[in-house]
C-alpha cells in the first residue's frame, strides 16, 4: 500500500511541475499578434487542354450525382469557329536530307559513347568499336602526366610493396624462431 501511495504522490508532483512549468511560460512570453482570420482564395479550374484546343472533342462527362461539377466552358452567346484544316505539307526533300545528315552524325558520336541510349543497332556499336579501335596499334604510347616528385614517391611505394611480398613469401622463418626441431620453445631475442 506504502508503494501505490508513493507512485501516486509522484505522478501528482509530476504533474504539478509541468503545471507550473506551462504557467511560467505562458508569463514569461511575450504577447504574441493575434492572427486576423485568413484570406479566402478563389480557385477557377481550367478544363484539360484537349477540350480548350480548337476543332477538340469535348471531354465525356464524368458520371455523377448532384455533387460533380463541370469545368465552365466558354458562354453559350459565343460560338467557336469552325475548325479549318491547315494545308497540306509540302515535304521540304532538303531539309528531310540534312536531318537525316544531323540525325547520322549524332548517331556516330554521342551514340558511341552512349550506345544504349542511342538505341545503336549491333552493325552500329560494330562500328563504333572498329572506329575506336583503328590507329591503336600505332599510336605513340603516352605515360599519365605526373610531377615528378608524385611520380618517383610511387616508385619508393612501389618498391616497399615489392620488398615487403618478397619477405613475406620467403622460406627462412622469422627473428627468434627455433628451427633446430626442438620444440616451441623460442630463441632469445637479440638485444638492440
Amino acid at each position: 500500500m506504502g508503494r501505490s501511495l508513493r507512485n501516486l504522490a509522484a505522478a501528482g508532483l509530476a504533474v504539478l511541475l509541468h503545471l507550473l512549468g506551462l504557467i511560467a511560460l505562458i508569463w514569461v512570453a511575450p504577447d504574441l499578434p493575434r492572427l486576423r482570420e485568413a484570406p479566402i482564395f478563389e480557385i477557377i479550374l481550367a478544363p484539360p487542354l484537349a477540350s480548350t484546343r480548337l476543332g477538340a472533342a469535348p471531354s465525356p462527362a464524368r458520371p455523377g450525382g448532384e455533387g460533380s461539377r463541370q469545368a465552365p466552358g466558354p458562354p453559350p452567346s459565343i460560338a467557336r469557329p469552325p475548325p479549318v484544316a491547315p494545308p497540306p505539307a509540302v515535304p521540304d526533300i532538303e531539309a528531310q536530307v540534312q536531318a537525316a545528315r544531323l540525325r547520322a552524325a549524332l548517331r556516330q558520336t554521342f551514340g558511341c559513347s552512349q550506345p544504349d541510349i542511342a538505341r545503336l543497332s549491333e552493325t552500329e556499336r560494330a562500328a563504333c568499336l572498329a572506329r575506336f579501335a583503328s590507329g591503336a596499334e600505332t599510336a605513340p604510347y603516352r605515360p599519365p602526366l605526373m610531377a615528378s616528385d608524385k611520380q618517383q614517391a610511387l616508385e619508393r611505394a612501389g618498391a616497399r610493396k615489392a620488398a615487403d611480398r618478397a619477405y613475406r613469401e620467403s622460406t627462412t622463418p622469422p627473428l627468434g624462431t627455433d628451427t633446430t626441431g626442438g620444440g616451441p620453445v623460442m630463441n632469445p631475442l637479440p638485444e638492440l
